[in-house]
């Protein structure tokens, strides 16, 4: 079975732009916060924002103070005077789409224009375009209600609900010309609809059957189901990753998965895991088994772990030590241990970023839990055996890892600078878990040997340890962008934006490169840092798979990225014996 996600699928720019809309005014405003409406059409994404205390209203008098945030489809211009002149403080997230259409309306209602809107009656984005026609505003959903308009309209003017399916629009206002020879017409869907509905009938054709995404509230998304249907191609239009089974899927070889404009990355990436696992079960047991043990292993954490042994083994290398393998099993404890007790105290975070080891870790956690709390013991007690240095940077290490998700600084100290733990920092995460990185797989090695090491390739290494830890770190921001914005983490993503972080990590990647040459050219090194060179070429090369969707999620995502520092203590390795 092919599993084939369309490139559109997710929150379009109007939909994003009221997110943070919300999410900036919860922060800033000090009375309570309502949406006027819903503010998408997305039932998820309104439980979730409710559990962040902003309330969905749909009467002015329920309330009687506070901030009101218009919803992405807008309102009429009398409410937006009566929430003015009751003194609500406002913020308005309508679509600036839906903004464009509301003045196009306003502006020719007032020279005298009847207009037509070609839209969904009942849809609160066309209630609210109705609001600026002055009363000269009339629906039209399809070609037979054509026939009922009035004979006696001379000046017409028709724009598009924005998430209009374009081939009906066109339909439409073709027979409204025949009525009315002289009408303009102005084609107001928006590009996002659009691509996304080409792309829905293209990929319907080349699939057996077609997942779509979103509330059943949503016109858009209902529009992409009804599109896939009008192909033939089965289509299944679903909320939740639940409302699917083996049954409804047994027998499609490739299956095509979209979303609506309004639905978050996280429900597809759910979507996507149950249709994964609906998959292995008509696999080979053999092929089953081992796709299972991959699985197990990542979501254990056991895999990046086991990474963390193979990088101290390419860091002593680099710097000249001997790879003891007592080195190597207290990195991959700390590691281990770190990232399983990060995973109970950021839940939040795990639940909207990875969706695929929510339940592992729900059903694991008591297991999962002790055998961390085991392997910091056991890494900190070996610690010891390795000298006083090595000991106190392995604890600091464990004490910073084990607190970072942790409320430590009181809230009446915090409300000056704004932040109870180490992760509020903006831009922290990345940064301290490549310096643990360095910590356990560079520095312990190094204050822990007897040898007589030049101080400068040790710096070379903590510098190309950092760089490939960072960038992996940075990247899974990237992925998990939409989700860190909703629990209130700042990221360099959320900070510079997307693309400008992608370019950010590609320079790093090169800047650590260089580094490479010029200590090697310098004499600081030896000749392995010439082959160390293939992680950086590996790092660029899932950098491009990344931009260009191939691993955007999953734990295959994880499996390719990670894959990075099995390669460099592979690379040690070979090396070594070959010299």
């Amino acid at each position: 079975m092919r599993i084939i996600v369309a490139k559109t699928a997710g929150f379009c720019m109007g939909v994003k732009r009221a997110i943070d809309i919300v999410l900036d005014a919860d922060k800033k405003e000090k009375g309570r916060l309502y949406t006027y409406g819903p503010l998408i059409h997305n039932p998820q994404v309104i439980d979730m924002l409710e559990t962040k205390n902003v309330k969905v209203i749909s009467d002015l008098s329920e309330i009687s103070g506070g901030t009101v945030v218009i919803r992405t489809h807008g309102i009429t211009p009398l409410e937006m005077r009566r929430i003015k002149e009751m003194g609500f403080s406002i913020n308005d997230a309508t679509c600036p789409l839906v903004m464009k259409v509301q003045s196009i309306i306003k502006r020719y209602a007032g020279k005298g224009y009847n207009i037509i809107i070609v839209g969904d009656e009942d849809h609160a984005e066309v209630k609210a375009l109705l609001g600026f026609a002055e009363g000269k505003g009339i629906v039209v959903e399809s070609i037979t209600e054509v026939e009922r308009l009035p004979h006696n309209m001379k000046e017409v003017y028709i724009v598009a609900q924005t998430t209009m399916n374009r081939k009906r629009f066109i339909e439409i206002t073709e027979r409204i010309k025949e009525r009315y020879p002289d009408c303009k017409i102005i084609d107001t869907i928006c590009d996002a609809t659009d691509k996304r509905q080409k792309e829905v009938w293209s990929l319907a054709k080349e699939v057996d059957a077609m997942i779509v995404v979103g509330g059943r509230n949503s016109a858009n998304t209902k529009r992409l189901a009804e599109i896939s249907e009008s192909i033939g191609t089965s289509t299944f239009l679903i909320e939740t990753e639940e409302e699917l089974d083996s049954d409804s899927l047994n027998g499609f070889n490739a299956i095509g998965i979209t979303a609506g404009a309004s639905t978050p990355n996280w429900m597809i990436r759910r979507v996507v895991e149950k249709v994964k696992s609906l998959k292995r079960e008509r696999r080979w047991r053999l092929i089953r088994y081992s796709i299972n043990l991959g699985e197990f292993l990542i979501k254990s954490n056991i895999y990046i772990a086991i990474g963390a042994a193979f990088l101290t083994y390419a860091s002593c290398t680099l710097q000249g030590i001997y790879p003891n393998p007592l080195l190597m099993l207290i990195a991959t404890l700390y590691i281990f241990s770190m990232y399983i007790l990060n995973s109970f105290t950021d839940q939040e975070a795990i639940r909207l970023n990875e969706p695929g080891k929510t339940e592992f870790l729900r059903k694991n956690k008591r297991v999962l839990i002790e055998l961390a709390v085991v392997s910091a013991v056991i890494s900190i007690f070996f610690s010891v055996k390795l000298g006083l240095i090595p000991f106190l940077l392995l604890l600091l290490s464990s004490i910073l890892g084990i607190f970072y998700s942790i409320k430590i600084i009181p809230l009446n100290l915090s409300r000056d600078h704004g932040f109870q733990r180490l992760k509020d920092i903006p831009a922290s995460k990345d940064l301290f878990v490549a310096l643990a990185w360095t910590m356990v797989t560079v520095l312990i090695p190094y204050f822990s040997t007897e040898e007589d090491i030049t101080p400068l390739s040790t710096f070379t290494t903590f510098l190309f340890v950092f760089s490939l830890v960072y960038i992996r770190s940075v990247l899974f921001d990237i992925r998990d962008i939409q989700g860190d914005r909703i629990i209130g983490r700042e990221t360099i993503p959320i900070l510079i934006g997307k693309e400008n972080t992608k370019i950010f990590l590609v320079i790093l990647a090169g800047l650590s490169a260089t580094g490479l040459l010029i200590s090697r050219n310098m004499g600081w090194t030896s000749n392995l840092t010439h082959f160390m060179l293939l992680s950086i070429l590996y790092t660029c090369g899932y950098l491009y798979l990344y931009h260009k969707r191939v691993i955007s999620h999953g734990l295959s995502c994880e499996a390719v990225v990670d894959g990075k520092f099995i390669l460099v203590g592979c690379i040690a390795f070979i090396w070594a014996v070959m010299n």
